[in-house]
């Protein structure tokens, strides 16, 4: 299981993650809007809101991270993967 660090509020599952969006988007302002409150998890710290992450569990993340941030942290994750799967 490899985890991401949203700042140090706290950690996303990346195994987890479906779709990243950025979070002023009216489509992104609309779903929240239409999630239940208990599967909205915001981990922004008082900073503001930049990027909601959805999971494959039905919740959506509210983060202060960029999507561009969350886009490099997950890649660096994939090459990560990708060095120790090819170590013997």
């Amino acid at each position: 299981m490899i985890w991401i660090e949203v700042d140090d509020q706290g950690l996303i599952i990346a195994e987890r993650i479906v779709a990243v969006g950025q979070a002023e988007t009216a489509p992104m302002k609309r779903l929240l809007a239409l999630m239940p409150a208990e599967k909205v998890i915001i981990l922004t710290g008082g900073q503001r809101r930049q990027s909601v992450t959805l999971l494959d569990s039905g919740h959506a993340v509210v983060t202060a991270l960029s999507v561009s941030d969350m886009m490099i942290k997950l890649h660096q994750i994939n090459q990560g993967i990708r060095r120790s799967s090819t170590l013997p």
